[in-house]
């Protein structure tokens, strides 16, 4: 089975989204996220740097990693235990070989964290999304840009994504949308899990 053959009455809709984004909300339990912050809170997380410039949020990549400026991702630490049942709980609930989830970030955004525009990195393909703590504002905008200084009213979109809630990003929502998140109000964790697009090197 494959994400698109999953039922999609059980993803909601709470406001318009790019094709190929799926969202559910209460994935886990208010136990379980409190258990899962707990063991992040254990692990050593580092300043996100982006080329020269080092932003707010903290995070640590395993299975691969991709370091700004280089031409292919890397090899990194093996995920740890806690986060093989949640892979393997993800990749069933969207119809994903778990094993496929290979790369695997974790995001600890402050408050007043914001992640910019952008689109993942190409040697990845497949985004599940687990979010953790507070709630966020996730925006959409085309990246291809409309060329008056005003972008059309349905190029951009965005949702409120949940503490314990789970998202999929695939298709158009993956390759032609970019997406932001402005400055967090409470501490918020994310765990960002993905599969391999492309023959990688370490």
């Amino acid at each position: 089975m494959s994400a698109a053959d999953c039922n999609l009455d059980l993803f909601e809709n709470p406001a318009r989204v790019p094709d190929g984004f799926l969202y559910r909300e209460n994935f886990l339990s208010e136990t379980e996220e409190r258990e899962l912050i707990q063991k992040i809170q254990g692990v050593e997380l580092s300043a996100f740097r982006y080329y020269q410039f080092t932003g707010k949020r903290r995070t640590v990549s395993f299975g691969w990693q991709y370091e700004f400026g280089r031409s292919a991702i890397a090899t990194s630490p093996e995920m740890p235990e806690f986060l093989l049942p949640l892979r393997k709980r993800a990749g069933k609930f969207f119809g994903i070989d778990p094993a496929g989830l290979a790369q695997a970030s974790i995001i600890e955004y402050s408050v007043g964290s914001p992640i910019g525009w952008h689109r993942d990195v190409p040697y990845f393909g497949v985004i599940v999304g687990i979010s953790l703590g507070s709630a966020c504002r996730m925006r959409f905008r085309k990246s291809q840009r409309a060329s008056s200084k005003e972008a059309k009213r349905d190029e951009n979109l965005s949702i409120d994504l949940q503490p314990r809630s789970i998202y999929f990003m695939n298709g158009a929502s993956r390759g032609i949308w970019q997406h932001s998140i402005p400055p967090v109000k409470e501490l918020r964790y994310a765990i960002m899990m993905r599969t391999l697009r492309s023959k990688t090197s370490g």
